[in-house]
């Protein structure tokens, strides 16, 4: 398992867990999104 946080300049700093083939993401008010890695992918190359 990894962990660690995308902390920008303001106060936002979503944490991020990868276990495995899940990741979750958990933001600052303790809302959380679950996604696989093949998701996360998906959502790379959209932003490109």
């Amino acid at each position: 398992m990894r962990k660690f946080n995308l902390c920008s300049e303001g106060k936002c700093c979503p944490e991020v867990v990868v276990d495995n083939d899940t990741v979750v993401v958990t933001d600052d008010d303790g809302g959380r999104v679950k996604l696989t890695k093949e998701q996360v992918r998906i959502l790379w190359e959209k932003l490109q």
